[in-house]
């Protein structure tokens, strides 16, 4: 429809008057269903029912009804829709009943065409109201009918989805209200087209009732343009409203909608016109001589309608009564019938304290006002309310034993039906004495107990609690429906708060019968002062971004932390955090000035409630006595590197502790630097970059800082990314607990390390008591360790990890164990603080240090070094008191890993993260760190190049590479190099290698070898191009018997769900090679058994139509 965009009314004190004496009988508004109940209810399912719909006149769409069954639940939302599925309207039900008639009012009403055929439907969730072929033969009521087509009684399986789908004829008892509208002249159609304008045209009329005016309207023709504005004058040349036609089509009759209420009274003429601007269109003459009537709406008579005048003003002037299609529409108004009162009927007793008042539904009414008073004469109203559009209302607040009275009239705009009134008694108090907690008392649980008891007694009570931080119980929560005098809160509660509850005391029918008093308690969760943990003593910081650490001594439930830290002492403190809502027991990233003096300290809060500041703890950071260029190491000289996540290395050449660095890369050879960082705030002498292209070049350079000043950047370097990065599952490293360690608690942490980012990779475990079967206990895993808890006490088990991406996973890792003793005891893990991270330190004699982030009063310390990161040269200090300890005699040019456990006298903690320096090697050879291929990477290509780097500045003048096919580097073949890198060709694929490096000086020493990495030539599961195999076939590993790898090839005549498994002698799985989808070919597959020990194993593939057997060695 058109819409108006301004209107404006003046309205004469007559018509007002007029307005609210008038009384006429009858009805405006009808349903197709009136006060219809169904009988049959179903509850398969939820489904949006619906039903077909026509009118035979223009009529106003206002609400959306439906009928509730008993036992229905959740919301409800009424939709409106053209007989395509195009959605018209929607309105949400509100204020419903538990059963009976729901009516939802729509915002906008929607006027619908004559004989135009609609959809009307709700959604419903549990049980709904069903008539089989009901709808069979038309429901007829006024206007509305229900469309017998053989298809009605719509339902859609998706809620909130247009219905179209019926079954026999099913009335779901989903209806409508609809006002008919009113205009003036129905089938005339203009017989010619005029343009001597332009003019202000109109129609004289008259009502036979009150109606309110809804439309102007006019009929517009061909060659009319320009824009038209509506207007409505009485008799006298008063204007009265006027409304602006907008979206205009080319032809036929306009509408312009009043945005307020005009209403018209019989007696009245009226004038309704339109001004035109070129042409305009006009019946044969004398078509308005006698009255057009339509309904309430008639033309007048005066042998001088049909009138004009200039546009814009009155039209006063007529021409032989030509009609020019000037019009309104209008809604004939009706007065609503007084209101017919339910529940609670008159003179009831023994009523809620809260009830729901409820009456007749008239569609006629448009809203009702109601009323509750202490008199009969309604002199002292206790509640009033208006303008509601439920005929139901819900109140509170009423007294026991009391009697009111109520009363309720309906509204049709300025109509109105006379009070309906009756009265009730409400029940009697019963008193309700609460037992626990009461006082403001503190709760040490979440979940607290609530009781309460009724001094009289009585049975067949229901209870509600309510429970609120508000003592006025604003926004109450509530467990309702209790049948005894006591529950346990579900949890939840804001700690530390203080909490105001009371009871609510209702029939069994739900009826409220009265209130408890109120009392109060605080949630557990009181504000615990926090142990600032480190760094404090005046710690020595290497760093100047640092991660602040704290403890509690007592139990704290859902507590954050406020941190204040300053320069100086601890009397700069000032009380005010600067820090504020951390969740856990540490602040990271804590900017820091190189060479200054620090204080902090640390406080909880719970709910609203915050603890007393933690004693101050005081720290310095090391002088870092000017920036220095750092150095790139590797990847460097156009190094290929074989994966997409490389690790960037530096080092600095001098001794300056306390910078942090800063690294700018590019992809492209050619490609400028911006001189803006990429990554900042790196705190170690490497990064790591992810995502990056295969088969592009990089270009990268760092830069350190002292949190002021920043070095000039490095001299950049360059490397590029392999073009066949081949992403495949890895054979993941266990870490703790592994060797038979002993675990004092009935939870443990498993730990592994995979030695490589791949983009999607996951993990599975298998665990237990007994021999593992190869069936993963937890799978689906993302991060590199497993909460296990319930462990027996005094029990070995058994563990092992192997990755996942996508169908495809790695072999098992080697079977770790550990073993629970009874105590439950535990110990807290000590953390590395310095050196760390690749740090150069320029001493053969440094300190370690690292800090316990809880007390560490009578604990003892273990710690372990080695050159090997398996630690496999372990040497170990056993007995320390004091959380440090210096190293001797360390070797230049080597680097170095180091881990630390703490210790009560009974149980060890597990051991810390691994740290990792290098001791500067001044003349001393260094010794080197494998870059890539490294952790078993597939490279794609027999001619990989091997690259690596020194930690530290040294004179190297050549490298010495070996590779091998045996772990133990046994039969090695051994290359030179001048630079970090080496091509080595002639690889086997689906073959493992082996690699190491090590580096002379310019003085002929050489250092020791780095640690030995791995590779794979080719692909893990190659498939043979051009190879169709007519038959099935398992080949014969070779080399066997091997050491510790060997290939397997074995073909496949179709496409399909493959498994290639490895067997022990007594048919445990130890390996699965292959589950997945593969092609139809020729594959093999390279197996590793560096994890196994000697013997004679099996492999069997299986699958479509395949399970082949055959025996291998491992002869180590």
């Amino acid at each position: 429809m058109k819409t108006g965009s301004r209107v404006f009314i003046k309205t004469k004190l007559f018509v007002l008057a007029l307005l609210l004496f008038l009384s006429v009988s009858g009805f405006s508004q009808t349903n197709i269903f009136t006060n219809q109940v169904p009988v049959n209810s179903g509850n398969d399912s939820d489904y949006e029912l619906g039903l077909k719909f026509t009118s035979l006149t223009e009529t106003e769409i206002t609400s959306i009804r439906f009928y509730k069954m008993p036992g229905e639940t959740g919301t409800h939302t009424g939709s409106l829709w053209t007989s395509t599925g195009t959605l018209l309207a929607s309105v949400n039900f509100t204020n419903e009943t538990q059963e009976g008639w729901q009516n939802a009012i729509l915002s906008s009403p929607v006027v619908i065409s004559p004989n135009t055929v609609y959809v009307v439907s709700v959604n419903i969730n549990t049980v709904y109201a069903i008539e089989q072929n009901a709808l069979a033969s038309p429901v007829t009521n006024g206007v509305l009918s229900t469309v017998a087509d053989g298809n009605n009684g719509v339902f859609n399986v998706t809620t909130g989805q247009f219905p179209q789908s019926s079954w026999n004829n099913s009335n779901y008892f989903v209806d409508i209200t609809g006002t008919p509208l009113n205009s003036i002249f129905t089938t005339q159609t203009p017989v010619g087209e005029f343009n001597d304008g332009p003019y202000e045209l109109g129609v004289k009329f008259t009502v036979s009732q009150v109606s309110k005016l809804r439309f102007i309207k006019y009929y517009r023709m061909g060659g009319e343009s320009g824009t038209h504005t509506g207007h409505l004058w009485d008799e006298n040349g008063d204007l009265l409203a006027t409304a602006a036609f907008t979206d205009e089509t080319a032809t036929g009759w306009q509408n312009a909608e009043l945005t307020q209420d005009v209403f018209l009274s019989p007696g009245i003429t009226y004038i309704a016109s339109v001004n035109s601007n070129f042409t305009y269109a006009a019946s044969a003459q004398q078509a308005l001589q006698n009255p057009v009537i339509n309904g309430v709406l008639s033309t007048v008579a005066d042998n001088a309608n049909g009138v004009y005048g200039t546009p814009g003003l009155f039209p006063v002037s007529s021409y032989n009564n030509t009609n020019y299609f000037r019009d309104v529409t209008v809604e004939p108004l009706y007065t609503p019938a007084a209101p017919v009162l339910s529940a609670p009927a008159g003179n009831a007793s023994n009523c809620s304290i809260e009830p729901e008042f409820s009456w007749n539904y008239d569609p006629v009414a448009r809203y009702y006002t109601f009323q509750i008073s202490d008199t009969p004469d309604f002199s002292n109203l206790v509640i009033s309310a208006s303008g509601f559009t439920a005929n139901n209302y819900r109140v509170t607040g009423l007294d026991n034993s009391k009697v009111y009275y109520w009363r309720v009239k309906a509204h049709n705009h300025a109509l109105q039906s006379g009070y309906s009134s009756a009265s009730f008694t409400t029940t009697a108090f019963v008193q309700m004495v609460q037992s626990w907690p009461v006082g403001g008392v503190y709760v040490y649980t979440a979940t607290p107990t609530f009781s309460w008891y009724l001094p009289m007694g009585g049975t067949g009570w229901k209870y509600d609690l309510l429970y609120d931080t508000d003592p006025a119980f604003s926004n109450p929560g509530v467990l309702s429906d209790l049948t005894t005098n006591t529950v346990t809160h579900p949890g939840g509660l804001l700690p530390g708060t203080v909490y105001y509850w009371k009871v609510r005391l209702k029939f069994s029918s739900g009826g409220v019968v009265c209130y408890s008093g109120s009392s109060s308690f605080r949630s557990f969760g009181i504000p615990v002062v926090p142990v600032a943990s480190y760094p404090s003593g005046g710690a020595l910081l290497y760093t100047n971004v640092a991660t602040l650490y704290w403890y509690l001594n007592d139990p704290g439930l859902n507590l954050t932390y406020d941190v204040e830290v300053v320069e100086g002492p601890p009397g700069n403190l000032t009380g005010t955090a600067n820090y504020t809502g951390i969740s856990s027991m540490s602040l990271p990233g804590v900017s820091l000035t190189q060479g200054t003096q620090y204080s902090w300290a640390v406080k909880s809060k719970s709910g609203s409630s915050y603890s007393e500041w933690s004693a101050p703890a005081t720290f310095s950071t090391v002088s870092v006595p000017s920036v220095i260029i750092p150095t790139p190491s590797w990847p460097v000289g156009s190094a290929v590197v074989y994966t997409a996540s490389p690790t960037l290395h530096w080092y600095l050449g001098a001794s300056a502790t306390g910078l942090s660095y800063q690294v700018e890369f590019v992809e492209g050879a050619g490609t400028p630097f911006t001189e803006i960082p990429d990554i900042t705030g790196i705190t170690n002498l490497s990064v790591t970059l992810t995502e990056l292209t295969p088969g592009s070049v990089y270009k990268w350079k760092v830069r350190s800082t002292d949190g002021i000043s920043f070095s000039d950047w490095s001299d950049e370097a360059i490397f590029s990314v392999t073009g066949s990065l081949t992403p495949v599952p890895l054979v993941p490293t266990p870490s703790w607990p592994v060797g038979g360690a002993a675990v004092y608690s009935s939870t443990a942490s498993l730990n592994w390390w995979l030695g490589a980012v791949i983009p999607g990779i996951t993990y599975e475990v298998e665990y237990g008591t007994g021999a593992l079967t190869g069936t993963p206990t937890v799978s689906g895993l993302t991060s590199t360790s497993l909460e296990v808890d319930n462990l027996l006490p005094g029990t070995v088990y058994y563990w092992r990890v192997k990755s996942r991406l996508g169908l495809q996973t790695s072999g098992w890792s080697a079977t770790q164990t550990f073993t629970t003793v009874s105590s439950t005891a535990s110990v807290s893990t000590p953390v590395p603080s310095w050196p760390v991270g690749g740090a150069t330190v320029y001493s053969e004699n440094p300190t370690l240090y690292w800090f316990l982030n809880s007390s560490s009063v009578g604990l003892t310390y273990k710690l372990d070094y080695a050159t090997a990161a398996n630690f496999s040269d372990i040497i170990t200090v056993d007995g320390l008191t004091e959380s440090s300890y210096e190293l001797t005699g360390l070797t230049p040019g080597v680097t170095y890993y180091w881990r630390v456990k703490s210790f009560d006298g009974t149980v060890y903690s597990a051991p810390s993260a691994t740290a990792v320096f290098v001791v500067a090697a001044g003349d001393a050879p260094v010794t080197p760190v494998t870059g890539s291929p490294v952790n078993g990477v597939i490279v794609n290509t027999t001619a990989p190049v091997l690259s690596w780097f020194i930690p530290t500045q040294a004179n190297i003048t050549e490298y010495t590479v070996q590779y091998s096919t045996n772990p133990d580097m046994s039969g090695a073949t051994t290359l030179q190099s001048s630079g970090a890198s080496i091509t080595v060709n002639g690889l086997n694929p689906g073959l493992t290698y082996y690699w190491r490096v090590n580096s002379t000086n310019q003085s002929g020493n050489t250092s020791a070898f780095s640690d030995i990495q791995e590779f794979n030539p080719g692909s893990p599961t190659g498939i043979k191009d051009g190879v169709v195999p007519s038959q099935y076939n398992l080949k014969q590993n070779f080399p066997n018997p091997f050491n510790p790898s060997t290939v397997i090839e074995f073909s496949v005549i179709t496409d399909g769900n493959y498994k290639l498994e490895i067997y022990n002698s007594i048919g445990e799985i130890v390996s699965v090679l292959l589950d997945n989808h593969i092609e139809k070919g020729v594959h093999s597959i390279q197996f590793n058994a560096s994890s196994l020990g000697n013997g004679v194993y099996f492999y069997r593939l299986s699958g479509e139509n395949v399970n082949i057997v055959k025996k291998m060695v491992l002869l180590k």
